[in-house]
């Protein structure tokens, strides 16, 4: 007996299928800190550059003291300024329509979305998720971002250049984030979890500056949770309404970031975090070209940019908070 397509009978052959008409983002994880950094107005575009910089003071005005009414006042040519230099990554990806999958697409009542329209929205999250990912990089990778990771790192006095400067050179330690490396295997038992993010907070603070928000897991972020189950009012309704689960500590929002190392907690001072991109390669997508030797059109999407701050004390790291 003839027999035809096994899946295509002859209703799935003479009726649409009831595809829904919006297209969800089921890939994106929480950019807690991506987004934080958008809120804060904390990326910064340049008009141009061979590299991104921050300007910062790491000395003082020898010459400031007191004296007696006619002491001689040494006149001393200081350099207590500098720059931390950051390199300029590429961020990128591309997007590939197929000549024939957009003919399958054209017509008025065949098409229920339209195929470019998805592509270049699957483009979009896809690049999304990576700078999610990247702000969060290590510097391990030659191409990757000098991400939170590497400026706020669990080992600072051991580590090389960042930004140019050395920071495990004597006398460097402005250069270096604050560490709590005591281990928090309680979080709520004898306030261990709460005695660390104190020591945090008060071992990266400078006067005026200092940390302004908390970065960890979901796991670690349920156990803060559990802590303060009868302060409602440490609950950040702001940040809520945005789509983001945030709590408060000492004035500064908590908040899960699905990039976050299992057993850390970051203090962030947003104020000298920034995300520096170039004007030209602010996520530009080039036009579609026509490939000469396959029937398909394809265009590139890119950032050029990197994470770069110019403050590393005024953060800090918990890295060995397990339960």
């Amino acid at each position: 007996m003839a027999a035809g397509h096994s899946t295509f009978t002859t209703l799935l052959t003479t009726t649409l299928a009831n595809y829904g008409r919006s297209i969800f983002d089921n890939v994106t994880t929480n950019n807690a800190l991506l987004f934080l950094l958008k809120k804060a107005g904390n990326i910064k575009v340049s008009s141009g550059g061979e590299t991104f910089n921050h300007p910062l003071i790491y000395q003082v005005n020898s010459s400031f003291a007191s004296y007696a009414s006619l002491d001689t006042i040494p006149l001393t040519v200081t350099d207590g300024a500098t720059r931390a230099v950051y390199p300029i990554k590429v961020i990128a990806g591309s997007i590939v329509l197929p000549t024939l999958d957009l003919a399958k697409n054209a017509g008025s009542k065949e098409k229920l979305l339209d195929y470019a329209e998805i592509k270049k929205m699957e483009a979009e999250i896809s690049m999304s998720e990576l700078m999610g990912d990247q702000v969060w990089a290590d510097g391990s990778g030659a191409n990757d971002f000098d991400g939170l990771q590497y400026l706020n790192n669990t080992a600072p006095s051991t580590q090389s250049t960042v930004g140019g400067i050395e920071s495990s050179t004597t006398g460097n330690s402005y250069w270096r984030n604050y560490i709590y490396a005591t281990a928090v295997t309680n979080f709520n038992s004898a306030n261990a979890g709460l005695i660390a993010l104190n020591s945090m907070l008060n071992g990266s603070t400078y006067g005026r500056m200092g940390p302004k928000a908390i970065f960890t897991t979901k796991a670690i972020y349920q156990l803060y949770e559990l802590s303060q189950t009868s302060n409602i009012r440490y609950t950040r309704v702001d940040l809520a309404d945005a789509g983001f689960q945030a709590l408060q500590y000492a004035t500064m929002p908590v908040m899960f970031d699905d990039n976050c190392p299992d057993d850390q907690i970051h203090m962030i001072d947003t104020d000298s975090l920034w995300l520096q991109v170039l004007a030209q390669g602010n996520m530009q997508i080039t036009q579609f070209q026509l490939k000469q030797d396959q029937l398909l059109s394809s265009a590139l999407m890119y950032l050029f940019g990197n994470l770069t701050t110019g403050s590393r004390r005024t953060n800090a790291v918990a890295t060995n908070v397990t339960g």
